[in-house]
């Protein structure tokens, strides 16, 4: 029961993944159903409006590209519920229910190698010191997280973790929740233990603020229901730092000062799929425990995302607003008609924001006013499952990558040409 419920707190903290993964296995597999297409225009890399040349922000003889990620293992349903990419150190490294953990070539969409031979279920964790970290679920009992070689895909290490708990880097290493849930355990690059702290009677999940690990629990017996405690964990010991209202969002760090959003209400019409209103951020002093309220001008909806110091909202029917972390201020809004919109990346060399939709649309937005710059037709074939796929947009260097559906592709920042 108690798993059960750490599940549904991290749900509803917003600090999960979905963890609907199957079991990877230790082969390295390169199959020829991956479907890479590179189209011919843009030979040379693109220069900015203002006639700069960008080049040095691409990877090396980038081209524009589109590779199809699906991977038909028989037996194996593909109801893509979590696929996505992270970067590190300009590669790729992509997975999904439907498809298995994989490195693509970030200049031409090229699959550099699979791993296993079932898909894993979600996005990998993250990658750092040439490992990539993913989930692996063999049974219906067991999860463990796995680190590969980020050159080769070979397996260096596996430990099991807590089954409704999922794994966090943090400045220093991989923050998980043991088996039993009892314990915060952190491994090192090694896959060496490196400390452990006991978790709460309460219903705790691990979460990382600005690089540092911290614990959100609550006494609640309903998700939500309860103040949420943000713990920092130390080796040896988890230390109460603040007291939050209870469905409060994390959203990260500001000058390492941990950031939230406060609910305006926690009516129960809220939690039956409506949008809920915040109107205030939260910022917490991790020395003193202080917790500043700044308070925003208008309640706002939609799912929020902070970057760079900003949180931009972003509604289901493509309304985003820009709000100022530090003093709540909003810097823009715009409704820009396109549903279904991903989070935003944002590049600071080219002073956009940039967004995917479900059908591979993307869309750029102007970082300081919020005027739209360019946006792009849906991709001819993002796959059959693009309606149940949540789209994602990233950037290596200033290459803008994203899924829609079972593709990933790779446009200029500088949009259509």
């Amino acid at each position: 029961m108690k798993a059960g419920r750490a599940r549904m707190l991290l749900v509803a903290l917003g600090t999960a993944l979905a963890v609907t993964g199957l079991s990877i296995g230790v082969s390295v597999l390169v199959s020829d159903r991956d479907r890479t297409t590179t189209t011919s225009d843009a030979a040379t890399a693109p220069s900015a409006s203002d006639g700069t040349d960008r080049a040095a922000s691409l990877p090396k003889g980038w081209r524009p590209w589109s590779t199809a990620l699906r991977y038909d293992v028989k037996g194996v349903p593909l109801d893509y519920q979590d696929p996505g990419c992270v970067a590190a150190g300009g590669a790729l490294f992509c997975g999904g229910t439907g498809f298995t953990v994989a490195r693509i070539d970030t200049a031409s969409g090229r699959t550099v190698w699979r791993t296993g031979t079932r898909p894993q279920g979600v996005q990998p964790i993250g990658v750092r010191d040439g490992l990539v970290y993913a989930y692996e679920d063999p049974d219906d009992t067991t999860r463990r997280v796995v680190a590969l070689d980020a050159g080769t895909g070979q397996r260096r290490w596996q430990r099991d973790i807590s089954k409704s708990g999922d794994a966090v880097l943090y400045d220093g290493g991989l923050l998980t929740l043991s088996p039993d849930d009892q314990s915060f355990i952190a491994y090192g690059p090694s896959g060496k233990e490196l400390w452990r702290a006991s978790s709460l009677d309460e219903y705790c999940a691990p979460s990382v603020l600005g690089g540092v690990p911290y614990a959100l629990c609550s006494a609640g017996t309903e998700p939500g229901q309860a103040p949420v405690d943000l713990m920092r964990i130390r080796p040896d010991s988890l230390t109460e730092t603040a007291t939050l209202p209870r469905k409060a969002e994390a959203l990260g760090a500001v000058g390492g000062q941990p950031v939230f959003l406060a609910p305006q209400t926690a009516k129960d019409v809220y939690e039956a799929g409506y949008e809920r209103p915040y109107n205030a951020l939260l910022r917490v002093d991790p020395e003193t425990g202080q917790v500043r309220r700044i308070p925003l001008a208008r309640p706002l909806t939609g799912t929020a995302a902070l970057v760079d110091g900003v949180v931009y909202f972003v509604r289901s029917d493509g309304s985003v607003t820009a709000v100022s972390a530090g003093s709540g201020r909003q810097l823009w809004q715009k409704a820009t008609d396109m549903e279904s919109l991903s989070a935003p990346a944002v590049s600071a060399t080219y002073k956009r924001v940039y967004f995917s939709n479900r059908f591979g649309r993307l869309l750029a937005l102007d970082s300081r006013t919020g005027a739209e710059v360019w946006r792009t037709s849906a991709l001819d074939d993002p796959g059959d499952k693009a309606r149940d796929a949540p789209p994602r947009v990233l950037l290596v260097k200033d290459a803008i990558v994203a899924t829609a559906g079972d593709t990933v592709f790779s446009r200029s920042p500088d949009g259509p040409t």
